[in-house]
């Protein structure tokens, strides 16, 4: 199998970070195609616990190549520092390689989200990571830094202090203020990263290609999840990247018809991080509840999730926009903790459009039917293991799609396959 797709169905995470981790023991190459240091994919394994950000999440293969492509923006210290927190758990980077023309996420994009945060001008929700300003700069094609700007290191001082300049004297005539660290803080900070990074850049469109003529097994991990895809999305209320497998392709530059496994993420309940309709939400004291036993924080800002019954209207949606081969099911161990469970069959509305814009979802109302809980799958290793109630409610996903992994638990082992 030359290439397998891994993307978010929902709106994100999913548990990616799990599913990436167990098929990375068998690939040779994991891609991470999109996004930045706002993923944060959570990885339990025989080494520990891990929240990586923008490290791939092949990086405990020690045989497997782990690229970061031209889809991310990368802040270079919050990658410096996974990479030291990792090396203290005894995982080396040395098979990273990070494409040339990667855009990188500077001092400025967080000051502006934080100001933009600040003015209430903020209303998405996102995780101030700077990500949106940083692929604002990529699109204007102005004041954007990749990382072949890093290669010389007098150009890359002489073009650091001039937009550092224009963008604290953009900032001051916008917000009054311009709260960006000091020009040589940055300075000395950007020159210990570049000696840290250039080791690690490479032609990895070449090297994808190449391992995708010798057949070996390619791995395109997405961050974010699919109804957060700037074009695919509920937007307004999404992120500034491509998170469908279609972005995967063109991200990474990997044929279509190299393709033969689209798996998408999906947890057994569904969870959101900021604002935005969500039409299955579960108010008061259920909320806190399933938040509580699913420990939904953000791996990246710690905030809690916003929790709701399974979508099964949204599911299908994911489905279609990335041709799905099959669903990669997460957390329906929490899940079946609860007494009652409900699943969105469909949607109630007059509304014609069969779309997850914002425009579509404010309006509509969920049908649910109820299944009753399926207590513990401790010791489910096969699905005739598995409780009837759990079975039966894994059928009415299966009508969507083909389920060959789910998750009995957080630990790298505890899954259940085909």
């Amino acid at each position: 199998m030359p290439v397998t797709i891994v993307v978010g169905a929902q709106w994100g995470d999913e548990g990616k970070g799990k599913i990436v981790d167990y098929l990375a023991q068998q690939a040779d190459v994991v891609v991470r195609f999109n996004g930045g240091n706002n993923a944060g994919h959570t990885i339990k394994n025989a080494i520990g616990k891990f929240a990586l950000h923008l490290m791939p999440a092949g990086v405990f293969n020690p045989d497997t190549v782990c690229v970061i492509e031209r889809g991310v923006v990368i802040h270079l210290p919050s990658l410096i520092t996974e990479m030291d927190e990792l090396a203290a758990c005894g995982v080396s980077a040395k098979n990273l390689a990070i494409s040339p023309f990667a855009h990188l996420v500077m001092p400025w994009h967080l000051a502006e989200e934080q100001m933009q945060s600040n003015k209430g001008q903020e209303a998405i929700g996102t995780t101030l990571r700077g990500i949106g300003p940083c692929y604002q700069d990529k699109a204007s094609r102005r004041h954007a830094f990749r990382v072949c700007d890093l290669l010389s290191r007098t150009k890359f001082l002489n073009k650091l202090e001039a937009v550092f300049l224009a963008k604290k004297e953009d900032l001051r005539k916008r917000y009054g203020k311009s709260p960006i660290e000091p020009f040589e803080k940055i300075r000395k900070d950007y020159l210990v990263a570049r000696d840290r990074i250039l080791p690690h850049v490479a032609d990895t469109f070449q090297l994808i290609c190449g391992a995708a003529s010798d057949k070996k097994h390619i791995l395109l991990e997405g961050a974010q999840g699919t109804l957060l895809d700037v074009d695919y999305g509920s937007y307004p209320y999404v992120t500034s990247s491509n998170a469908t497998a279609m972005g995967a392709c063109m991200l990474t530059g990997v044929a279509p018809r190299d393709v033969t496994r689209i798996i998408g993420v999906a947890k057994a309940y569904v969870t959101r991080v900021g604002n935005g309709p969500f039409p299955t939400e579960i108010k008061g004291r259920l909320n806190e509840k399933l938040r509580k036993l699913g420990n939904e924080f953000g791996a990246t800002t710690g905030r809690p999730r916003r929790c709701g019954w399974l979508d099964l209207h949204m599911l299908a949606y994911a489905v279609r926009v990335n041709h799905l081969t099959e669903i990669a099911l997460t957390k329906s161990d929490i899940l079946g903790l609860l007494p009652a469970i409900k699943v969105c069959e469909a949607y109630i509305t007059k509304d014609p459009w069969d779309c997850i814009d914002t425009f579509g979802l404010e309006s509509v109302k969920p049908d649910y039917e109820t299944y009753a809980g399926w207590g513990d799958l401790k010791g489910c290793s096969v699905r005739n293991d598995l409780p009837e109630e759990f079975r039966r409610y894994l059928s009415r996903i299966e009508k969507i799609v083909p389920m060959n992994l789910i998750s009995t638990g957080s630990g790298r082992d505890e899954i259940i396959t085909a």
